[in-house]
């Protein structure tokens, strides 16, 4: 099997669409009698180049120069460089890893996976009239699809194509021997982005307001400044750390007290399932997609989003913890959700389904 993998996000690990990308990729490479043909928008230096995933299947397609504004390129990129390269192949399938404008026809079978619907429905994302137009052709091109992928099945609910298949996300495999953090002991711990639906500054005022606030340590960082990435308050016992490379972000996961996440909107949600694997309780939204990651396992904050109900529930969830068996319980239960879900299992169904599709 040859299959064309449009991948304008395999260099942005810090992405949701990066992480699934990556994962895929690398048990493809695993995979006899298979070949990717991996489109990437920048070429890349050797030191940069993703592990595990083969260097002569990348082909590089730079964006053109006569558009000078970075979203007219990426979409004519998506639009129309990636498709004409794919049709110059002798492909069994294209793969879209996210929703983007398409051509209505091609030459070969295609499959996308759609992660959320948030740019889509979501009105605090709703952006100017050029980026809804882009949202709406990226929509539209899920019908030209031979082939459908939701990452969990809330989202395949929300979507509503009963013919989508769910293809759920999964880590990359952890490192066996990860150093104690001191730093983190005893630390609430915060994974992922800032944008305005991660609720990072609301979660911030949230743990400054307990009577005896622990420390909080957030990890990743923010794309840019703007309304969508509202800025995060700074108190007393709370810590910055920026991007982390992956055996320090579960360095600081493994040494902490609990896993926090205030987001209100995710399609997978892989920190909470970084958390999980890990060992720790992970405390986060009550939503569909956390219920379903966790199995009902994880400690849910209470849906209330005044200050003081958050409070009160976060207090008492953390007191809750202090209990060493139900700390352990919590734990085992978390263990075994997140046990669920690998990249082998994901890639089980992809091509299953690609077979299955071809008959």
């Amino acid at each position: 099997m040859k299959i064309g993998f449009q991948a304008w996000f395999v260099t942005k690990p810090y992405t949701g669409i990066g992480q699934h990308c990556l994962g895929l990729l690398r048990e493809l490479a695993k995979e006899k009698g298979l070949e990717c043909i991996v489109v990437i928008p920048e070429r890349l230096s050797p030191k940069n180049l993703p592990k595990g995933i083969p260097k002569k299947w990348l082909h590089t397609i730079k964006p053109k120069k006569f558009l000078l504004h970075g979203a007219l390129k990426k979409w004519y990129w998506e639009r129309v460089q990636v498709p004409q390269f794919f049709a110059q192949e002798k492909l069994d399938w294209e793969y879209y890893p996210y929703p983007c404008p398409l051509p209505e026809k091609s030459p070969h079978r295609r499959a996308m996976t759609v992660h959320d619907l948030i740019l889509w429905k979501d009105p605090r994302y709703k952006g100017n009239r050029l980026k809804r137009y882009y949202h709406r052709q990226a929509r539209r091109s899920l019908v030209f699809m031979d082939l459908l992928f939701t990452v969990s099945a809330a989202i395949h609910k929300e979507l509503g194509i009963p013919a989508a298949k769910v293809l759920p996300n999964a880590i990359p495999e952890m490192p066996k021997n990860i150093p104690a953090n001191r730093d983190s002991k005893e630390a609430l711990v915060y994974l992922g982005g800032y944008d305005i639906r991660k609720n990072v500054p609301q979660m911030v005022e949230t743990v400054a307001g307990l009577k005896h606030p622990p420390r909080l340590m957030l990890i990743g960082t923010a794309l840019h400044r703007s309304k969508l990435y509202p800025e995060v308050p700074e108190y007393p016992y709370t810590y910055f750390l920026g991007a982390l490379p992956d055996e320090e972000v579960y360095s600081a996961l493994k040494s902490a007290k609990a896993f926090l996440h205030f987001s209100d909107s995710e399609g997978f949600n892989i920190p909470l399932l970084q958390a999980m694997s890990i060992g720790i309780p992970a405390i986060v939204r009550d939503t569909p997609v956390n219920r379903e990651i966790s199995n009902d396992s994880a400690l849910f904050l209470p849906k209330s989003e005044s200050l003081d109900s958050l409070k009160e529930g976060l207090s008492d969830t953390l007191m809750l913890l202090e209990d060493p068996a139900r700390r352990k319980s919590v734990v085992a239960a978390q263990k075994k959700a997140a046990a669920r879900f690998s990249w082998k299992k994901s890639l089980n169904i992809f091509l299953s389904q690609l077979k299955s599709h071809e008959e």
